[in-house]
């Protein structure tokens, strides 16, 4: 692929993000299984060509979809931490704020966490999926890092890996059940962060 910064480049950028978007509309809707690169070409709107001179294979469409689902997350929590950044560390702010978002995750934005499930399933094991999942993990801690130097706590790795395994296992709960109420999510999340952080 060309290095070029030029109009070409940022035409082929587009393309590429449109395979890629497309690929996450397929997999939350029918599965990993539905995903093909004529298929994808479809859905993107573009070029079988397209799909094939950006990814060789099906696998490399599955993890630059895991790598986009797994940096929306991350640029989420992202934008609450620069929301609160700036302020004394209150845990009850970020108990409303991660709520708020856990509940977005369920509802609003559930297309796109229900193919970061399928996709992580699928790749599971992969030296791809194994690379996006330390970027992804990486990402996270830093972000909680942080957030949590302005916080009494004495193990902030630690409890960072808690907060995100308790977000991912609450939003997997709700989605695997297809609950619509979700409102609970919401206390929840000022339960645990209470708990863990004070």
């Amino acid at each position: 692929m060309s290095t070029d910064t030029g109009p070409r480049a940022e035409a082929s950028r587009r393309t590429r993000d449109a395979i890629v978007a497309a690929t996450v509309r397929i997999v939350a809707r029918e599965g990993v299984a539905a995903v093909s690169h004529r298929r994808v070409a479809a859905e993107a709107g573009v070029a079988l060509s397209s799909t094939t001179w950006h990814f060789a294979a099906k696998a490399d469409i599955l993890e630059a979809a895991l790598q986009w689902t797994a940096g929306q997350e991350i640029e989420g929590i992202r934008a609450i931490a620069d929301r609160l950044d700036g302020t004394d560390f209150d845990p009850s702010a970020w108990a409303y704020e991660l709520g708020d978002w856990l509940v977005d995750q369920v509802t609003r934005d559930r297309e796109i966490a229900v193919a970061l499930y399928r996709l992580q399933v699928e790749l599971l094991g992969s030296e791809g999926a194994v690379q996006v999942h330390r970027d992804w993990g990486e990402g996270l801690r830093a972000l909680g890092e942080r957030v949590l130097e302005r916080s009494p706590t004495t193990t902030p790795d630690l409890d960072v890996r808690l907060i995100v395994a308790t977000l991912d296992g609450l939003r997997m709960g709700v989605i695997s059940a297809g609950e619509e109420e979700v409102e609970w999510l919401r206390l929840a999340i000022r339960r645990q962060l209470g708990a863990l952080l004070g």
